[in-house]
């Protein structure tokens, strides 16, 4: 039987995006992969936003979808708060229900 796989997502600020990803890499055993984007957030929560991000009405945020086996989201949120715990990381997981290749 195959692991129950989940999305993990991270939304991080633009300026903590090296910082996130060099400890997704650096973990051991190593993840799977991940997908890291440059995203805009909008909403009416404004604080910590620059003056810039508040005249252009959306954060600027990096964000990060990983595909891991459910026992691995755990371990790698536990690496995340150990090496960079900070309030303005945000994360949430999400069920997979299928995963494959189209060939």
């Amino acid at each position: 039987m195959s692991p129950r796989l989940k999305r993990l997502t991270i939304l991080a600020p633009r300026d903590l995006e090296d910082a996130v990803l060099e400890t997704l890499l650096d973990m051991q055993p190593a993840l799977p992969g991940f997908t890291a984007l440059a995203v805009s957030g909008h909403g009416e929560d404004f604080e910590g936003a620059g003056v810039q991000e508040q005249v252009r009405g959306r954060i600027d945020r990096s964000m990060v979808w990983l595909v891991l086996p459910e026992d691995d989201v755990e371990r790698t949120l536990t690496q995340l708060r150990r090496r960079m715990p900070h309030p303005g990381i945000l994360w949430w997981v999400e069920p997979v229900d299928a995963m494959g290749r189209l060939a």
